[in-house]
């Protein structure tokens, strides 16, 4: 327990670095985020030590920058023993008026790593491209992707694909969750298919529209919170815990789980969730 409450407590130290980042509050809690020796890291500033360092970077961050902004709704958070790593969507003005991202050269895409001594951050290297308006288009146009044409839908990376599974899960995107399946799906989700309907094994994306009308029939969730998502290639791992009211049992059910998930051009192919089902059964009768 304690060691949840500290990793809430960094990564609301996190939400408070960008918050203050974006309203341009660089005060007395905004220095009192990081430690005394404080290592940093920047894009083409690079390296600093100690709080000086910080308020350099935020000198030279106000000299080239009227705003900087961030999409912290769409934040993916990776944490670890004594780290956080946020991969966001930054955008803002420069001191000359331009606006970026642009959506075609420029993407605002950006990865910062925290490295915690307690609840203080010890280590903060960003990396995200200095080049905020892709203003060296020379060097821009030598990376163009010349060999996909400009009219093709690039296909979703394995990660694209969970999260934006989990977004339309969540509400947080309209969509349909079947439509992120194969046609062809390894489909489990272990447990008694006597007593519980929604459970078992499917092949086809038509049954997996089916589980889906068959769950929200039977099941009303009540908690579904993902821990961490693991990514290699075309294989995810997705952690988390949820609490769910099985209907016909007028019960919560609470358990920890692991989903393994494979993607293939864009597409969800094996979909495993792994639950306490020897549990499901004996609590519901």
């Amino acid at each position: 327990m304690e060691q949840t409450n500290l990793k809430e407590q960094r990564k609301e130290q996190v939400h408070t670095y960008f918050a203050k980042v974006q309203e341009g509050a660089f005060d007395v809690a905004y220095f009192n985020l990081f430690t005394e020796d404080v290592e940093l890291y920047f894009p083409k500033f690079g390296f600093e030590n100690g709080k000086e360092g910080i308020r350099n970077l935020g000198k030279v961050i106000g000299k080239n920058l009227q705003r900087l902004s961030f999409d912290t709704a769409k934040f993916n958070y990776h944490i670890s023993d004594d780290a956080i790593i946020v991969e966001g969507i930054e955008n803002g003005r420069t001191q000359t008026g331009e606006e970026w991202p642009d959506g075609t050269i420029a993407f605002g895409k950006f990865s910062s790593v925290f490295e915690f001594e307690g609840n203080l951050i010890k280590r903060m290297h960003v990396y995200v491209d200095p080049d905020f308006t892709s203003a060296d288009s020379e060097r821009v146009a030598s990376f163009r992707n010349v060999y996909k044409p400009a009219d093709e839908t690039p296909v979703p990376s394995t990660r694209e694909v969970v999260d934006n599974l989990y977004a339309v899960q969540f509400g947080k995107k309209e969509g349909v969750l079947s439509d992120f399946f194969a046609e062809q799906v390894d489909w489990d989700l272990p447990g008694n298919t006597s007593k519980f309907p929604w459970v078992g094994k499917r092949q086809t994306k038509v049954e997996i529209e089916g589980f889906f009308k068959v769950l929200h029939e039977n099941v009303a969730s009540e908690k579904f919170e993902i821990d961490f998502i693991a990514v290699q290639g075309e294989n995810a791992t997705v952690v988390g815990n949820l609490a769910s009211k099985i209907l016909k049992y007028d019960k919560v059910f609470e358990t920890e789980f692991i989903v393994i998930i494979k993607v293939v051009d864009g597409k969800i192919v094996k979909y495993h969730f792994l639950e306490d089902s020897y549990k499901l059964d004996k609590e519901m009768h």
